[in-house]
């Protein structure tokens, strides 16, 4: 029963591979304008179109220079100074490629050079070589930023999934309970920070903690045994209903406690 709808989805996605293929050699041209400090995609696109709508069309793309990559239109909200501004020059023939046009000079200005990907001179009949050279780099491309959106797409929705309640509980019993001796009164920031992430595979509940502003605990690297210590009297706090599933480990900042019900098991588990 499983097998099937995993080669469904398969099916798809090869189906969705092929007609990402473009039809033809010749790609998009576009022009690029480097990303001053304080812009943002809207107002790139009105300096650029006329139109501040026009970020999330496909006439108007965030290059990465280093990468050599179009950015992804999600992630427009944060602009880095070191990325450009294109513009499609003339109308679109097709989806813009991941690969993004090589600038051949970076200006306050948008170049009103024609920059393209790999093409010939204007006039020069391409070779075929050329134009198989060309076809094959677009075709992986297309295929490289198809899998990319779908990856997108796929990390969205499971971001999505919400905390089941009796876990939600759970965690916020736990930050409450460990937080507890820790508040100063004399100062109204938090003694902690949280972040909750349910993974459901494991069927398991990820409660990361750090310090608060200006303050040094919980860590794992100078206060292990006390972090271990407190742990084990706020799982005592929640009762005999939950368990720390795994043992606790360091992500930057964080201290990753993992719990998890008493009588769920991870899927798979036997």
């Amino acid at each position: 029963m499983n097998g099937r709808p995993r080669s469904r989805r398969l099916r798809v996605v090869v189906v969705l591979l092929l007609c990402a293929a473009p039809r033809d050699a010749e790609a998009q041209q576009f022009a690029c304008s480097p990303i001053a400090p304080g812009d943002t995609a809207s107002l790139l696109a009105l300096r650029l179109t006329g139109d501040a709508a026009a970020a999330y069309t496909h006439a108007f793309q965030i290059r990465d220079p280093a990468r050599r990559m179009f950015v992804p239109k999600s992630h427009y909200r944060r602009l880095s100074t070191d990325w450009q501004a294109c513009v499609a020059i003339g109308p679109l023939k097709s989806t813009p490629l991941a690969y993004a046009p090589v600038v051949l000079s970076a200006g306050p200005a948008v170049s009103s050079a024609p920059l393209t990907i790999g093409l010939p001179r204007p006039g020069a009949p391409p070779s075929d070589d050329t134009r198989r050279s060309v076809a094959l780099v677009a075709m992986i491309a297309s295929a490289a930023l198809l899998m990319l959106m779908l990856i997108g797409i796929v990390g969205d929705s499971l971001a999505r999934r919400p905390i089941p309640p009796v876990m939600r509980r759970a965690g916020e019993q736990f930050v409450s309970a460990f937080a507890r001796p820790l508040v100063d009164s004399s100062s109204g920031a938090p003694p902690v920070q949280v972040r909750l992430r349910f993974v459901r595979r494991a069927q398991q509940l990820e409660i990361s903690i750090a310090p608060g502003a200006g303050r040094r605990y919980p860590n794992l690297v100078d206060h292990r045994m006390n972090v271990e210590y407190d742990v084990h009297r706020v799982m005592r706090v929640l009762g005999n209903h939950f368990v720390v599933s795994e043992p606790l480990r360091a992500a930057g900042k964080w201290v990753v406690v993992p719990i998890r019900l008493t009588d769920v098991k991870p899927t798979g588990a036997k």
